[in-house]
């Protein structure tokens, strides 16, 4: 087993499972700064996969299906800031609500274009391309882990370094973190918090349409009812361990993909049930929102 885990293998895909929960992660980041609790990032993803398959398979173009996912995404996000800034309505409920629609909502869209209800396999989508770089990905362990890999890889790096510098560099980072920081206070200095936190979720929506494409245009070429599993409430409690740290929360993605990948490849290595290790990944989950309580608890009392 200790083989298996320091395997060039091993890294290489626990960063294939770590990409949409990162991608999950940063959408929950910046609502978060905003000051909006958005746990819609799950209902997003799917419904997100299913158009961009859909889109990509029907144009023949990787482009049009991604730029359609992230489409719904935003799409996805303004639903949510349509209940909760507009209508004044519990941004906690509104995404319980979302993400019950959304869980219909994706298999009545590929019902009402496929006429199936499971998956879309009959309709394979146009794959978003993998990146080899010829001799790079032949150094051992770091080779494949770096330099060959899906297209939506390099995309996350860039949109790591692209979220510090929003933050901390930019004006509409200062607006994000001010709003989401003491909203009457950003107010009184001639900030619209509605207009910020919208700009926000947009954003947010943007990564829960790149999470869901991922899912659906390079991990597998087709949508799958049900594919997100989860993924997006784990990049929440990754983007908690991070606490609003993009490089931070970029490493407990990828903490948490490794521990998805660990509980599927360990399948073939260790003699436990399949049962107990499909788990893994949810008892992590709980282990680190605890974590995140007892410290941010712990912060509080000091103060």
């Amino acid at each position: 087993m200790i083989g298996f885990v320091f395997s060039e293998e091993f890294l290489q895909r626990s960063v294939v499972f770590a990409l949409p929960i990162l991608f999950a992660a940063f959408a929950a980041l910046i609502s978060n700064r905003a000051g909006i609790v958005n746990i819609n990032i799950e209902g997003s993803m799917s419904v997100a996969a299913v158009c961009g398959t859909l889109a990509g398979h029907f144009s023949g173009s990787w482009i049009l299906g991604l730029i359609v996912a992230m489409l719904v995404g935003v799409g996805m996000s303004m639903l949510l800031a349509g209940a909760a800034l507009v209508l004044r309505t519990d941004s906690f409920l509104s995404g319980i609500a979302l993400n019950t629609l959304a869980t219909g909502l994706s298999v009545y869209i590929l019902y009402a274009v496929l006429g199936v209800k499971g998956d879309s396999s009959s309709a394979p989508t146009a794959a978003i391309p993998n990146i080899s770089i010829p001799i790079l990905r032949d150094i051992p362990v770091i080779g494949k882990l770096l330099f060959d890999q899906s297209l939506l890889f390099y995309v996350a790096i860039l949109c790591t370094v692209f979220l510090v510098f929003l933050l901390n560099r930019t004006k509409l980072g200062t607006e994000i973190r001010a709003v989401g920081h003491n909203p009457a206070a950003a107010e009184s200095v001639g900030i619209n918090p509605r207009v910020v936190k919208t700009k926000a979720l947009i954003l947010c929506g943007v990564f829960s349409g790149l999470g869901g494409a991922f899912l659906s245009m390079s991990y597998l070429m087709y949508f799958s009812a049900g594919m997100v599993a989860g993924r997006g409430f784990i990049g929440i409690a990754a983007e908690a361990m991070g606490v609003g740290n993009p490089v931070l929360t970029a490493l407990f993605s990828f903490l948490f993909g490794a521990v998805t990948y660990f509980s599927v490849g360990a399948q073939t290595v260790l003699s436990f049930p399949y049962q107990i290790l499909n788990t893994l990944p949810y008892i992590m989950t709980l282990i680190a929102l605890i974590i995140y309580a007892v410290i941010q608890k712990n912060k509080q009392s000091k103060k």
